[in-house]
């Protein structure tokens, strides 16, 4: 019945009608009329509902659609739902909604969705998703922006590994706030070139204890 109804139809149901409808009905509106839901009825849509969605539903919703998603939503769905969000659209996500994707999703993040990510969505990122979420071609991928949207917190969460992968060009991005709070591991991590791209300014930032 759902797949009978046409966009302007899907568009005229209301948040309780929405809510109202099983999983399965969710997963039969197609593709090219899921787009018409108002945005009020996606947030309306349970998390089961949400987890019903199909990547290409997923892919078909807009900007604002994406963007009306609240964090139990996007906690609750699959690592292949959250990939399958457009990088034009990812960057629509609420920042409650970041902060709310687990380990895995982050993980399943392509590079062009990192790269998409504003700077208030990365500062919402947890500590545990940056330690463990993030792999070394995502940290490549991140500009020099968003690292410097990390707090010292954050920063203190990634990996040698993560911090020998940060461009040199990024680099200089680091509030001399988060030099100063490197751990000794993570300072040791840094290659050369990372070292040599350093303003003199970061570099005054580090600790004698680290320069010991």
């Amino acid at each position: 019945q759902v797949v009978a109804l046409s966009s302007q139809q899907i568009g005229a149901l209301s948040s309780a009608q929405v809510a109202a409808m099983s999983t399965l009905d969710i997963a039969s509106i197609e593709t090219a009329d899921i787009g018409s839901l108002k945005t009020a009825a996606i947030g309306a849509l349970s998390t089961n509902q949400a987890k019903a969605l199909t990547t290409d539903q997923v892919v078909a919703l807009s900007s604002q659609q994406i963007g009306a998603l609240t964090s139990a939503q996007i906690g609750g769905m699959s690592s292949g739902q959250i990939a399958a969000i457009e990088t034009n659209d990812i960057g629509a996500l609420k920042t409650a909604a970041i902060a709310a994707l687990t380990t895995n999703q982050v993980n399943a993040l392509s590079t062009d969705q990192i790269q998409s990510l504003g700077t208030a969505q990365f500062g919402a990122m947890t500590t545990a998703n940056l330690a463990s979420g993030l792999t070394t071609d995502q940290i490549v991928a991140m500009s020099s922006a968003q690292f410097g949207a990390l707090s010292s917190n954050q920063f203190g969460a990634l990996s040698t590994g993560d911090i020998a992968a940060i461009e040199t060009a990024d680099i200089v991005g680091l509030k001399t706030a988060i030099i100063a709070s490197l751990k000794t591991a993570q300072l040791a991590a840094l290659t050369t070139d990372q070292l040599s791209s350093l303003t003199t300014g970061q570099v005054a930032a580090i600790t004698t204890a680290n320069i010991q």
